[in-house]
């Protein structure tokens, strides 16, 4: 099986694979291959396999795509062997190549890779530190892993006069990967990348390795053999963690006859491997640290745009007021939660409360959508189990991965005090009367939303609000939240009955929403949220509110 192979330039060592649906070359981070220098346009140039067949499309590209440096309109093919210049990144097309035969490798000498191993240094041990440190001084000045390794190789072979080749090979699963590569030509061979045996060896005992060809001294006719296998001679140490973790490997080659690495080479390479390991691990967690505030960043502004669509303002109505109160308390970063509320065309409230399946990005994304169709759709009816009917159909339509929402949707008529609710699947929402009495609305609703078409439609519930009641929708993430000191026993909606109960009716909805909150802190802990909390309090004014 034909693959590619990088073998210069930004990405050097990455292997392409063969992929059914081919692979696309740009600057664009979410691109198959990402390479990340201007000479490259953000979408330049599309592979595709047809076979171990291999064409090359270029996709409009400001610089071009060229193959043997001829530039290429349209598709072409890639014959084997041949070089593929993408900006200042060349691919060349090979057989797959093959783990080195073991059994014709006899390593010659090992050692251990640790700072404690004093060997490293007993001969010539300043000419030693001082290559070392110079290495260090040239690659300290970069937290970026590809420009490590990139500068790393450069500088191994100029310390290295005898290496042909040098690789850094990553541990990841049971197959070892190629990060990098550069070859003293500039154009490395077909041939062997590695033994197996060795890299197990490297891997498993975190010990530095010197192998030669077994038949290096044979007669001439086998060395013709040998030399059409490649590697006569190599180095092969770990890169390891601070901890002892090896996740990788430096390896030198030698294809000449002649001239095979020596113990000091092996001493020397242990040691630049032991300030290597540290440097690679410090631009990992650099990277890491990049990528995670990056997150966080985004994650932020994403929690300020969703926050941003829900409403705040006071409500006004014709022909009447209302107080109301509503408030969303993320368990995460972003909500799956949302509540709403805004005037209809024929001067009543529409209000609703919702819970999207699942938590987090996913959860939010869904919850964006459901908020916006309930609001389209809310503008067309005069019945709230219209919209419970009309929202569900219009999500279920499209949902590949049948995520739900359960809903409860209201109209209130300031000028009677009645409200009209219809859900589905939402837990029940409660009345607190002023005089302290508390009632729950039961009733049958409709099934979760979104999973299939033409469910069940919603029972509808009217209470009449005299001036001074309160009606209070939530979701489960109060109901369902855990006991701190018994993590199997919930709030519940006794719980949430008997604080509604304790409420002042003196005091103003914002104060009743925080008191129910601090209930549940203080029944849950003050750890992270177990779920999205979202509450929302509407009450008939004894007097017009201002």
């Amino acid at each position: 099986m034909s693959r590619l192979i990088i073998i210069q330039g930004p990405g050097a060592g990455r292997t392409i694979l063969r992929s059914e649906a081919g692979a696309i070359v740009g600057r664009q981070k979410d691109l198959d291959v990402t390479l990340d220098t201007a000479a490259v346009s953000r979408r330049h140039a599309r592979l595709t396999w047809e076979g171990d067949r291999v064409f090359v499309e270029d996709l409009g590209s400001s610089n071009g795509t060229f193959i043997d440096e001829v530039r290429i309109t349209g598709r072409a093919f890639l014959n084997p062997g041949s070089l593929l210049r993408i900006g200042t990144s060349v691919f060349r097309l090979d057989a797959e190549p093959k783990s080195q035969p073991d059994a014709e490798l006899t390593i010659q000498r090992q050692t251990v890779a640790a700072t404690s191993n004093a060997e490293l240094f007993q001969d010539n041990s300043g000419t030693r530190l001082q290559a070392v440190l110079q290495l260090a001084h040239h690659l300290g000045r970069s937290m970026d892993t590809d420009a490590v390794l990139s500068r790393l190789l450069e500088q191994l072979l100029v310390l290295f006069p005898d290496a042909d080749r040098a690789l850094v090979l990553m541990r990841e699963g049971e197959e070892p990967t190629v990060r990098a590569m550069k070859h003293r030509s500039g154009r490395a061979p077909a041939g062997p990348m590695f033994s197996r045996s060795v890299l197990r060896k490297v891997f498993t005992h975190g010990v530095a390795v010197l192998a030669e060809d077994a038949r290096h001294e044979q007669s001439y006719l086998a060395n013709v053999t040998l030399n059409a296998l490649g590697i006569q001679s190599l180095l092969c140490v770990p890169l390891q963690t601070h901890a002892g973790r090896v996740f990788g490997a430096l390896q030198l080659d030698r294809f000449q006859m002649g001239r095979p690495f020596k113990q000091d080479d092996l001493y020397l390479l242990t040691a630049v491997s032991l300030m290597v390991s540290t440097v690679l691990d410090n631009a990992q967690l650099y990277q890491e640290s990049l990528v995670k505030e990056r997150l966080q960043r985004d994650l932020a502004m994403a929690r300020e745009i969703q926050l941003g669509y829900l409403p705040r303002d006071p409500v006004r109505l014709v022909g009447g007021t209302v107080d109301l109160v509503a408030e969303l308390h993320p368990a995460l970063e972003v909500s799956g939660d949302f509540y709403d509320y805004f005037p209809l065309p024929d001067g009543r409230l529409a209000f609703a409360v919702a819970d999207v399946s699942g938590k987090g990005m996913a959860a939010a994304l869904f919850m964006t959508l459901v908020h916006a169709l309930g609001r389209h759709l809310a503008q067309g009816v005069t019945r709230p189990a219209d919209l419970i009917a009309r929202l569900n159909d219009a999500v279920a339509q499209d949902n590949p991965n049948f995520m739900f929402v359960t809903l409860v949707f209201g109209i209130y008529d300031a000028a009677t005090g009645e409200v009209i609710l219809a859900h589905g699947g939402h837990p029940p929402v409660f009345v607190r009367r002023r005089d302290g009495r508390v009632e729950e609305l039961s009733y049958r609703g409709a099934p979760l939303l979104g999973m299939q078409q033409d469910i069940r439609r919603s029972e509808e519930a009217t209470v009449h609000l005299e001036p001074g009641d309160v009606i209070l929708l939530y979701t489960d993430g109060v109901t369902e939240s855990p006991g701190h000191s018994d993590p199997n026993e919930l709030f519940g909606p006794g719980r949430l009955t008997e604080e509604l109960r304790n409420l002042n009716f003196e005091k103003p909805l914002p104060t009743w929403t925080a008191e129910l909150r601090q209930s549940v802190t203080r029944f849950s802990g003050t750890g992270p949220l177990a779920d999205d909390i979202t509450l929302l309090a509407l009450r008939r004014p004894v007097e017009p509110v201002v």
